[in-house]
């Protein structure tokens, strides 16, 4: 099978516009800044739109920050007027902001590992693990290391 990399402006925006006419996509995530759970260049990521899956805290979206960078993150907090901060499960500091409009899509689910096995959003492990990572957010920096340990010894 061959694959074509494409720059994130054009390949996103495709996304942008294939949720938009009610379509889902599904990609290889790229970057580490969502480990432990998500791998480079392994992982996938199952979107919707916004429209179909509202945006909320906890949930996984798919933005273009304020900056101009199109991230795949971790939603932590919504102000009164639906911005969103975002951070990524595997980033220690540095967060990321967003208006409404530019939350392209939200994560339903994923496929994890060489078998891709499919989680979803609103099962059981993922409930878990996101209510988890949330509430540790103080050990994360100690959770990470030893994870990059193990990662690579195994």
């Amino acid at each position: 099978m061959q694959t074509i990399q494409l720059p994130n402006e054009v390949f996103l925006e495709e996304v942008r516009f294939q949720l938009k006419a009610g379509h889902t996509a599904t990609f290889k995530v790229r970057g580490w800044s969502m480990r432990p759970f998500l791998e480079h260049a392994r992982d996938k990521v199952l979107l919707v739109s916004p429209e179909k899956r509202p945006v909320k805290e906890g949930e996984v979206a798919l933005v273009l920050a304020n900056d101009k960078r199109y991230v795949l993150h971790r939603v932590i907090d919504i102000d009164e007027h639906g911005n969103c901060t975002l951070w990524g499960d595997g980033n220690i500091v540095g967060r990321e902001y967003c208006t409404p409009d530019n939350v392209i899509g939200v994560a339903q689910g994923f496929y994890i590992g060489e078998k891709d096995r499919y989680y979803d959003v609103d099962g059981k492990a993922w409930r878990w693990y996101s209510w988890f990572w949330m509430h540790t957010t103080w050990m994360r920096r100690y959770l990470l290391f030893i994870y990059r340990v193990c990662y690579k010894l195994f």
